[in-house]
């Protein structure tokens, strides 16, 4: 018999844990989408269930009495309800495409065709857990640099608009000629001063603006190609999107789907339109006959290792777990050079915000200084 996750023992039991808030999802209220998390929970409890033997009805009433999000509980309601009136899972999760993407319902539909649905609910999880931990490391990565750069604009921004100004009543009665700096420096002030509601509204305009940008083809498409470029992050990103692309791959084979039907699977499973381009063409190579090898000959994202990786998969009949390695490989990549980022760019900026508020100040007494020389 197996083992109940923690999570359903402890809804089983009545028993209550602590849980480390960082470890939470925040739920904002306007937004409508389920967290990443709660669908790996529910896919894993409910693989867990289903290896122990237990029914599938069974499975999703305890997967629906232990969950907790308001937004995901009801979807799991209507799952158990649809399952009760003779639908298969899979079918099921078709009402409610933006929790369950076409990946996690064609693997559902193996599961239950081959009668291995537990199995492939674990595996899914696993799948999906390992993809959700690599993006949270690359946002974490991204967000502390982000967050020193938030600051020492808001504190540039209360110097040049509230500290600076003070200056400019005792710099009136200064008779010398004020340095080239300290006029600059004014200069900035005094403009961010008078047009601060103008350069607001601006900047609200721009952001909403870019943001519609890309949400049009030609924008994201823009985005797309710029990722690419962008020096160590454009590594980076082909790197994690190497090992998102490979162990989906490899998790769709492994469950017994075909190559041609789990690349079409995956022509819209990217959120990168150049990807999708190449899937689409590695899709249509296969079909008319040629090795993945081949259909990979022209690829701008995987690199000449992976596809040589891939064809000694495809000549050993392991291209499943030859995909596996790939994905291990770049995944444990993209930590080293997230481990990096974080040490690198973190003295980095603190430096450049030292140096951007040390110029301000200096610029500021420089007239101060000027004039003790004067006097002395």
């Amino acid at each position: 018999m197996g083992k109940y996750p923690a999570s359903i023992e402890k809804q089983l039991s009545g028993k209550d844990s602590k849980e480390s808030f960082l470890k939470k999802d925040i739920d904002i209220p306007f937004l409508s989408k389920v967290p990443e998390k709660e669908i790996i929970d529910f896919t894993r409890n409910v693989g867990v269930m289903l290896r122990a033997r237990l029914p599938l009805m069974k499975a999703l009433a305890t997967a629906e009495a232990q969950t907790s999000h308001k937004k995901f509980k009801p979807i799991v309601a209507d799952i158990r309800k649809s399952v009760k009136k003779g639908n298969s899972l899979a079918k099921s999760l078709e009402k409610h495409p933006d929790v369950f993407d076409d990946i996690y319902r064609q693997l559902t539909k193996v599961g239950e065709v081959s009668g291995t649905l537990g199995e492939i609910m674990l595996r899914l999880s696993a799948y999906r857990e390992k993809a959700y931990k690599l993006k949270q490391r690359i946002r974490m990565a991204l967000a502390y640099p982000g967050m020193i750069i938030g600051v020492a604009i808001a504190a540039v921004s209360f110097l040049l608009i509230f500290v600076v100004p003070t200056f400019v009543d005792m710099y009136q009665d200064f008779q010398a000629e004020l340095p080239a700096p300290t006029k600059m420096i004014l200069a900035v002030s005094n403009f961010l001063t008078n047009y601060s509601l103008i350069i607001g509204v601006a900047i609200i305009l721009a952001g909403v603006g870019i943001n519609y940008g890309l949400k049009t083809s030609k924008g994201k498409a823009f985005v797309d190609r710029l990722l690419f470029r962008i020096p160590y992050f454009g590594e980076l990103y082909t790197k994690s999107l190497v090992s998102q692309f490979t162990k989906t791959l490899a998790t769709l084979l492994h469950s017994g789907i075909t190559l041609s039907d789990a690349l079409n699977i995956l022509k819209e499973s990217s959120n990168n339109l150049i990807l999708q381009k190449e899937v689409s063409l590695m899709a249509s190579s296969i079909r008319k006959g040629k090795s993945f090898k081949q259909s990979l000959s022209d690829s701008v994202i995987f690199p000449e290792m992976v596809i040589q990786m891939i064809n000694v998969g495809e000549e050993t009949a392991n291209l499943d777990e030859m995909l596996t390695q790939v994905a291990d490989l770049y995944e444990e990549e993209t930590d080293i050079m997230v481990e990096g980022l974080t040490s690198v760019i973190e003295p980095f900026l603190i430096v450049f915000i030292g140096l951007i508020i040390g110029v301000i100040i200096v610029a500021l007494y420089l007239p101060i200084f000027e004039l003790v020389n004067v006097i002395g």
